[in-house]
C-alpha cells in the first residue's frame, strides 16, 4: 500500500509542473490517444493475460505463449492506430492528434510487451520489482517531461514522457526479471486463448465504459479543449479517490468475506469502512471544491480556470463513486452479482442521455448529467445492501452524520475566507489550516454531544475487518 501511495503522489506532483506548463487542448490531444491505449489494455492484453494468471500451475511454456499472443496482438493493434490516426484526427477536427495516436501506438507495443512479465511477478507475489518499475519509470519520463514543457514543447512533452515511462517500465522488468521468454505459436490459441478470454474481453470492454465512459463522451460532444480540462478536473479529484478511497475500499473485499453473510458482521465492517472513507474523503472534496478557484490562480495558472465548477461536481461523483463500490463489493460477497451490473449498465446509459440532453450547456453542464446518472441508480443497491445488513437510511445517517455536519461547518469558514481574503498562497495556507481545525473541533463536538458513529475510533481498529493473517493476527 505505502508504494501505491508514493506512486501515485509522485505522479501527480508530474502532473501538477506539466499542468502548470501545458495547455490545456495538448492534455486533451493526450487524454483522447490514452483513451484508446486504456481500452487495448482492458479488452485485448487483459484476455489473454489473465487466464493464464488464473491458470492453477502457470508454467514458462504457458508464460511464453501468452507473451508471443501479447505481442503479436500489440503489434496488429498498433499498426492498426497508424493506419487510423488520420481518420481519428480528422473525426476530431484536430491535425496534431495523427501524430498524437501515432506515437502513442509505440505505448500500446510497448505496454503490450510488458503486460506478461508483470502478470507473472504478480502472480509470484514478487512485488519490489514491480515497486522499483514504477518509481524510476515515473521518475525519468516526469522528468524529461517536465523539462521538454520548459522548453515549451506542448504536446510533445507529455508524448516523450509517455514513450520514455513505458520503455523505462518494460527495461526495469526484464532486467529484474530471471525468466525469458520463448516464441511459443503452437497451440496458443488453445493454451492461452480459453473460452475465459472472450469473458474477460468483455468484462474489459464493460469496465472500459465504467471507468472511462464520460471521457469518451466528452471527447466526442465537446472536442479536445474540453476533454483537456475535464481530464484535469478528474485528474486532481481521482487522487483523492485512489490514495484515500481506493486503499480504504480494499479492506471490503476481505471483511465481507469474513463476515459470511451474517447480517450483524456485514453492517459493522460496511460502518467502520464507509465511516472511515468519508471521514477522510468529505472534507477534502469540499475543500477542493471551495478552494478550487484560488488554487488553480496559485499553482496552475488562468487558463484552467473553466474547470472550477467541474471540480466541484466531479467530487460530489466521487462520493458517490465510493458508497456504489462499497454497495457493489457487499453484494458480490452474498452473491447478488447481477445488482451491480445492471446498476453500471443503467449509469452508463443515463450518462449518455443527460450528455446528450445538456450539451448545449457545454462541459459543466455534462459533468453535471455524470453526476445526476450516478445519483438516480443508488438507491436500488443502496436498498439491497440494506437488506443482507438488515438496516436502513437510518443507520446510513447515523454513520454519516458528524462528517457531514463538520464538512458544512468548514464550508462555511471557507466560503466567508475566500471572500474575505485574496488568492495568495499563503492565504490559501491559512484557509486550509483554519478548515482542518474546524472540521475537528466540529466533528469531535458532534461526536460527544449526539448519538451518531465516530469513524475516528474506526481509523485506529480497521485490522479487525482484515482476515486473521500471519501480519495481521487475531
Amino acid at each position: 500500500m505505502l508504494d501505491n501511495l508514493a506512486q501515485q503522489v509522485l505522479s501527480f506532483a508530474v502532473f501538477v509542473v506539466l499542468a502548470r506548463l501545458i495547455a490545456p487542448e495538448d492534455f486533451g490531444l493526450m487524454a483522447i490517444a490514452h483513451l484508446i491505449v486504456a481500452f487495448v489494455r482492458q479488452t485485448f492484453l487483459d484476455a489473454i493475460i489473465h487466464p493464464v494468471a488464473r491458470s492453477p500451475t502457470p508454467t514458462d511454456a504457458l508464460y511464453s505463449s501468452a507473451f508471443s499472443a501479447c505481442v503479436l496482438t500489440s503489434l496488429l493493434l498498433s499498426g492498426l492506430m497508424l493506419i487510423a490516426a488520420p481518420f481519428i484526427a480528422r473525426f476530431y477536427s484536430q491535425p496534431d492528434l495523427t501524430e498524437v495516436v501515432s506515437w502513442m501506438s509505440l505505448v500500446v507495443l510497448l505496454t503490450g510487451t510488458a503486460a506478461v512479465y508483470e502478470a507473472r511477478l504478480i502472480r509470484a507475489m514478487e512485488f519490489r520489482p514491480l515497486a522499483i518499475r514504477a518509481m524510476v519509470s515515473v521518475t525519468l519520463g516526469g522528468g524529461i517531461g517536465i523539462t521538454l514543457a520548459l522548453q515549451g514543447r506542448g504536446v510533445w512533452a507529455l508524448l516523450v514522457q509517455q514513450v520514455v515511462t513505458s520503455a523505462t517500465a518494460l527495461l526495469l522488468l526484464v532486467a529484474q526479471s530471471p525468466w525469458r521468454p520463448q516464441w511459443k505459436w503452437r497451440g496458443m490459441k488453445s493454451r492461452v486463448l480459453s473460452p475465459d478470454a472472450s469473458r474477460v474481453g468483455l468484462t474489459g470492454i464493460f469496465g472500459f465504459m465504467a471507468h472511462q465512459g464520460d471521457t469518451v463522451i466528452v471527447s466526442l460532444l465537446l472536442g479536445a479543449h474540453a476533454t483537456g480540462l475535464y481530464s484535469f478536473a478528474k485528474r486532481l479529484t481521482s487522487a483523492i479517490y485512489l490514495i484515500i478511497g481506493s486503499s480504504l475500499l480494499k479492506l471490503a473485499i476481505p471483511a465481507f468475506a469474513t463476515a459470511n453473510h451474517q447480517p450483524v458482521a456485514l453492517r459493522l465492517a460496511y460502518t467502520r469502512i464507509l465511516g472511515a472513507t468519508f471521514l477522510l474523503m468529505t472534507p477534502l472534496y469540499a475543500g477542493l471544491s471551495f478552494l478550487a478557484e484560488p488554487m488553480i490562480t496559485i499553482f496552475f495558472g488562468p487558463v484552467w480556470a473553466a474547470a472550477v465548477p467541474v471540480i466541484a461536481l466531479l467530487s460530489v461523483l466521487h462520493l458517490f463513486l465510493v458508497v456504489n463500490q462499497l454497495n457493489d463489493y457487499l453484494l458480490f460477497a452474498v452473491g447478488e452479482r447481477s445488482v451491480p451490473l445492471i446498476r453500471t449498465s443503467l449509469q452508463i446509459l443515463f450518462a449518455l442521455l443527460f450528455a446528450w440532453l445538456f450539451v448545449q450547456g457545454g462541459l459543466s453542464w455534462i459533468a453535471g448529467g455524470f453526476v445526476m446518472a450516478s445519483a438516480i441508480v443508488w438507491p436500488w443497491p443502496q436498498w439491497r445492501a440494506f437488506h443482507h445488513m438488515q438496516s436502513g437510511f437510518s443507520s446510513l445517517i447515523h454513520t454519516l452524520k458528524a462528517p457531514a455536519l463538520a464538512t458544512a461547518a468548514m464550508c462555511g469558514l471557507l466560503f466567508g475566507g475566500i471572500h474575505l481574503t485574496a488568492p495568495t498562497l499563503m492565504a490559501l495556507i491559512g484557509l486550509v489550516a483554519s478548515g482542518v481545525l474546524v472540521y475537528g473541533l466540529v466533528h469531535t463536538w458532534v461526536t460527544q454531544a449526539s448519538p451518531c458513529h465516530n469513524a475516528l475510533k474506526d481509523l485506529f481498529h480497521l485490522r479487525q475487518t482484515l482476515p486473521p493473517t500471519h501480519e495481521n493476527p487475531p
